[in-house]
């Protein structure tokens, strides 16, 4: 009985702990949200990369050093990006300020944005050997950032007015 349950959360077997993990880290997120005005980066910067990492070792063999290599970067990586999408739209004036609803539902597509972001380049890399597979970890934090680009293009589009 403890083997199967085991076996159920092995990463290389089942897409149990992926979820499980997403599903706490959206739990940590909904707690944070609700504790606070905004939702802080805490739970974004632990989901992303544990549940990307995650993904990659369902997808290739690795060893323990790659893992913590994989979740550094994604840690890492994904600071990088809140801080860069924080710089994108710090000095950007939106039209009208946002609702409370709309805070809510900017900071889960933020969350959401860097979980599957991280994810799919993860889920990529995976699939890729060498230096492709390298160069492909490495754009984990541009496709994390474009979130800020996305968010000024949908203003500027007239999709937020």
């Amino acid at each position: 009985m403890a083997t199967d349950t085991g076996r159920r959360f092995r990463p290389q077997i089942s897409l149990a702990s992926v979820v499980v993990a997403f599903l706490l880290g959206t739990l940590a997120h909904a707690v944070d949200q609700m504790l606070f005005v905004r939702a802080g980066p805490i739970p974004l910067l632990l989901t992303a990369p544990v549940v990307a990492t995650l993904l990659y070792v369902r997808l290739r063999a690795t060893t323990r050093q790659q893992v913590l290599a994989l979740l550094g970067w994604g840690v890492v990586g994904s600071g990088l990006a809140v801080l860069g999408v924080y710089l994108r739209v710090v000095g950007y004036y939106l039209p009208r300020p946002l609702t409370p609803t709309e805070m809510v539902l900017y900071d889960f597509g933020m969350f959401l944005w860097f979980v599957l972001g991280l994810s799919a380049v993860y889920v990529l890399a995976a699939r890729r050997t060498g230096r492709t597979a390298i160069a492909t970890l490495l754009l984990g934090p541009v496709v994390q950032a474009l979130f800020g680009f996305v968010t000024v293009f949908l203003v500027e589009t007239g999709l937020y007015s």
